[in-house]
């Protein structure tokens, strides 16, 4: 027995008052004289008798409807099946599982909502005295701090599904720091999804923890989820058709009919397909679209498939990308503009790229260099201030043509990509015809003719290599024309033979386009169409202006976080990981105006919704040792788990408390009727 409200239990002194009433009995007596009292005697014998008996029944009647009242205003509760003063806890925390797994429904009602009400009953079950800390996957909503019963009971009815997902260990680890490692007593809501539920690392957990799981599942696990979505090429142009591809799945095992819906720009671009998938399909499916004007698009995929498909948070994935992106060519040279004419023609057919030329003896800046490839043309004397600004870029190198002076400085460079130019030239004739079929030019001839004309060359220059490269392009006796070396995720493009009139016919040839171009597409940025909300990478923003004041806006404008801004490799980088909770679209703006627009979706892990059977997680927390801390209560209907979940199980009595105190009035009101008032 315990009580919800002990400090009423002080009033039971109360009872002494009847008491002092039977000890003291302050009624007077009349005396009334009779000439003869002997035919009174036995009446007044009789009267005193029933006298006494009267007044100590109602003695008895008056105690016990004090104390009975007492009793019931202290909340008596029985603890059927553990008793939590025999362990000293006031604190008890609750998790409360948020994630999409438990919007599965059972008898029309979710297992998310089945849980809330659940959690605010057991609440409900302890004295106000009780303090509790709440737990969810929603980092932004949890309390480090106790909460009382009220704002307990409040504070569970605010919580929504969350796009976090939280494995055992974070669990764990997270009601460790509420509790300040002091042992965990704890229930946990959950429908243990084998994904975040599965470990196998050793739990460190404080001695004398206990945790009780109530198991929440719903038999019924079929789904269809969009699991993502790509371009197959980097560039993205107004009136040319793009082609994009969407991955679905198949969870149910069974043939499901689903109808895949893209709708950019609201209104821009509306198309739909109806695709079939076999059972556990995973299948990539491709749309074509043309879009007519620049700027930025916001793209979202629907599947619509309510049969067979219970999760809906994964029935939707948003993108986002932006055609006026313009791809910057810087080219360099020393005086003498070799290649210039025929790298700036090129250039100019394409509306995207924007070409400048900068003659470095003149001088350059940090904007000079930034861009997305860095051509350098026939420079023998690279300078180290430009060897530092453009280590980090996409870079081609063009040789010159019979150097009267060393490679030392150029070595310098180079050598940090593993490579080493020799001085003395080779002497050969035309690439070799092999060049065209290698990968990179894969999509770019439909058909290779024999004994093609390619063009020729005077001269070459020996290439030495202490790192890894790719050949992609060689001559008639094996040796390479042009190669590609990586440092920091950033390419050289090395040709080993000037490109002049004077050396070679190879720019006025039909191979220098493609080979450029190609180029040009294997430097272009792959834009990141989407963000996983609980994996946010670093988002590269550009460097033409100051990094302070940088905002990180939702469309709606509501919501507004400044976030951590760092200078890297030449470019502002901005880190929001766990800053941001919810899906959708963010612009990142300085001032008033957007530098980008990002797009977040939850992450699909969630779509596997596969969980633990009683059996199979009592057998794993046996496997680990924790057995002894873990107690699960398995329901057959979740409907009733409250059942199942009261541990303790408080049994409320008060209301027959008050019941007895009724009985011990009514019986007071007898008594008093009963027995005739003394004379």
């Amino acid at each position: 027995m315990s009580f919800q409200y002990p400090q009423f239990l002080w009033a039971l002194s109360l009872t002494i008052i009847p008491i002092l009433i039977h000890l003291f009995n302050l009624q007077k007596y009349k005396t009334i004289y009779f000439s003869d009292i002997s035919l009174l005697k036995s009446i007044q014998t009789e009267s005193k008798k029933k006298s006494k008996i009267r007044n100590f029944l109602l003695l008895i009647s008056r105690v016990f409807l004090i104390s009975l009242l007492v009793l019931a205003f202290s909340r008596p509760t029985f603890n059927s099946q553990l008793d939590l003063n025999n362990l000293n806890n006031t604190t008890i925390g609750i998790y409360l599982d948020n994630s999409y797994s438990m919007s599965r429904t059972k008898n029309n009602q979710s297992l998310f909502e089945i849980a809330k009400g659940d959690a605010i009953n057991l609440i409900n079950s302890y004295s106000d005295e009780t303090k509790f800390y709440i737990l969810s996957n929603s980092r932004s909503t949890n309390k480090s701090y106790l909460l009382n019963k009220k704002q307990a009971k409040k504070h569970i009815q605010n919580i929504t599904y969350s796009n976090i997902n939280m494995n055992l260990n974070q669990l764990i680890l997270n009601q460790k720091e509420q509790f300040k490692s002091d042992p965990i007593f704890s229930y946990w809501f959950t429908d243990l999804q084998k994904i975040r539920f599965n470990y196998t690392t050793t739990l460190n957990i404080p001695d004398s923890s206990q945790f009780l799981v109530s198991l929440y599942q719903e038999k019924n696990q079929n789904n269809i989820s969009i699991d993502s979505v790509w371009f197959a090429e980097k560039d993205r142009k107004v009136l040319t058709e793009d082609e994009i591809f969407i991955k679905v799945k198949n969870w149910n095992p069974f043939e499901s009919e689903i109808q895949l819906k893209l709708v950019i720009n609201k209104n821009e671009i509306v198309t739909q397909k109806l695709v079939n998938l076999k059972k556990y399909e995973d299948k990539t499916i491709s749309i074509k679209y043309i879009i007519k004007e620049n700027g930025i698009k916001k793209g979202e995929l629907t599947i619509n498939n309510d049969i067979n498909n219970v999760l809906k948070y994964d029935d939707k994935l948003s993108f986002v990308y932006s055609t006026y992106d313009q791809y910057k060519v810087n080219y360099l040279y020393s005086d003498s503009n070799f290649n210039e004419h025929a790298f700036r023609t090129l250039f100019s057919t394409l509306e995207e790229v924007a070409f400048n030329s900068i003659n470095i003896t003149d001088g350059f800046n940090k904007d000079d260099l930034d861009g997305n490839l860095i051509i350098l043309d026939e420079i023998n004397d690279i300078p180290k201030k430009l060897r530092q600004q453009i280590e980090n870029q996409n870079i081609i190198f063009i040789p010159p043509f019979y150097s009267n002076k060393d490679f030392k400085n150029v070595n310098l460079f180079l050598k940090s990509y593993g490579i080493l130019i020799n001085k003395n030239p080779n002497h050969i004739y035309r690439l070799n015809e092999k060049s065209m079929e290698t990968p990179f030019f894969k999509n770019v001839f439909k058909k290779i003719d024999k004994n093609i004309d390619l063009p020729k060359f005077k001269m070459s220059y020996d290439i030495s290599f202490s790192d890894k490269y790719e050949s992609l392009m060689k001559f008639e006796n094996d040796d390479d024309f042009l190669i590609e070396c990586y440092k920091n995720e950033m390419s050289l493009y090395l040709f080993t033979s000037s490109l002049r009139s004077e050396n070679s016919n190879i720019k006025n040839h039909a191979i220098f386009v493609p080979t450029i171009l190609k180029i040009k597409e294997n430097t272009s940025v792959n834009q990141k169409l989407y963000y996983h909300i609980d994996d946010i990478q670093p988002i590269a923003i550009g460097q033409n202006f100051n990094s302070e004041n940088i905002t990180i806006s939702n469309s709606e404008r509501d919501f507004s976080i400044y976030p951590l801004t760092k200078f890297i490799n030449g470019s502002n980088v901005i880190y929001a990981n766990n800053q941001l909770e919810n899906e959708g679209f963010y612009d990142i703006s300085k001032g008033d105006s957007i530098i980008k627009t990002i797009s977040l979706n939850s992450n699909r892990e969630e779509s596997f919704l596969e969980t633990f059977e009683f059996d199979d997680f009592k057998s794993l927390i046996e496997e680990n040792e924790i057995a002894s801390l873990v107690t699960l209560y398995k329901s057959n209907d979740v409907n009733n788990s409250v059942d199942h979940l009261s541990i303790p199980k408080h049994n409320d009595y008060w209301m027959y408390f008050i019941v007895l105190a009724f009985i011990f009035v009514i019986l007071e009101i007898l008594i008093i009727r009963y027995y005739e008032k003394p004379i």
